[in-house]
Order: C-alpha cells, then sequence, then structure tokens
C-alpha cells in the first residue's frame, strides 16, 4: 500500500535539479565567511568596552576611603569661632 508521502518523494527523488541551484553553495559558504569574521570583530570590540566600561567604573566609585572631617568639630575652617578667635 503506497501513502501520498511515499508517492511524493518518490516524485521528488525523479525530477532534476534546478539550474539555480548549481552554484548556491559557493555563495552561502561565501556568506558564512563574512559573517564569521565580522562577528569575530565585534567580539574584540565589545571586549575592549567592557574593559573601558569596568575602568571608567572603578574610577567614578573612588574606591579607595577618604577621611571625611565630622560635622562638628572644632578644626573646620569657615567655623564661627575660627573666624572670630583672632581678633
Amino acid at each position: 500500500m503506497t501513502q501520498p508521502l511515499d508517492r511524493s518523494l518518490q516524485l521528488l527523488s525523479q525530477t532534476p535539479d534546478h539550474p539555480g541551484l548549481h552554484g548556491v553553495e559557493s555563495g552561502v559558504f561565501d556568506r558564512l565567511r563574512r559573517d564569521r569574521a565580522s562577528r569575530g570583530t565585534g567580539l574584540r570590540l565589545a571586549g575592549i568596552a567592557a574593559i573601558g566600561a569596568v575602568t571608567m567604573g572603578l574610577i567614578a566609585a573612588d574606591p579607595l576611603p577618604r577621611p571625611v572631617p565630622p560635622a562638628f568639630s572644632d578644626d573646620l575652617a569657615l567655623a564661627p569661632s575660627t573666624l572670630l578667635g583672632e581678633r
């Protein structure tokens, strides 16, 4: 018993190839090579951008602790007591 799918596959196997398919492989492989080359450049550029972003983040974050003067201390330069004390 022959199924319609089997019959269609038999007919398809007996038909000749389309003449336009003859040079398709080389075009496809050329396109893959170009895409692979451009993707490699993009990955390198993304890596450089990531390193730059981390560097700028570290510079902006200023990870070194800096001493903060207390809000109410005697050694503030603009405190009224220091401004009036020299008269």
